[in-house]
């Protein structure tokens, strides 16, 4: 309430000042969050990536274990020969 009563005592330059100061301030926040929510969605897609990767990598060794060639393997799994010939 006080902080209300304050604001109303305002004139209009202190009003247009107080306006500005808070929309400098909601603007800063939404860059923030839209920062921390992109930065966010791009962790989950790199654990993504990160998973499928290693699921390949996994699906290359039982496939090598198996005897199927390297070009098969990386044609199923889209790896490359030499990582597959590391496994």
């Amino acid at each position: 309430m006080f902080r209300i009563a304050e604001i109303a005592k305002f004139n209009k330059n202190e009003l247009v000042e107080y306006e500005e100061s808070l929309k400098v301030f909601r603007d800063m926040n939404n860059v923030i969050n839209t920062a921390e929510l992109k930065g966010e969605i791009r962790g989950r897609a790199e654990g993504r990536a990160e998973g499928e990767r290693m699921k390949a990598l996994d699906i290359a060794r039982n496939l090598k274990s198996n005897g199927l060639s390297i070009e098969d393997i990386a044609k199923f799994t889209g790896l490359n020969p030499e990582e597959i010939l590391k496994l």
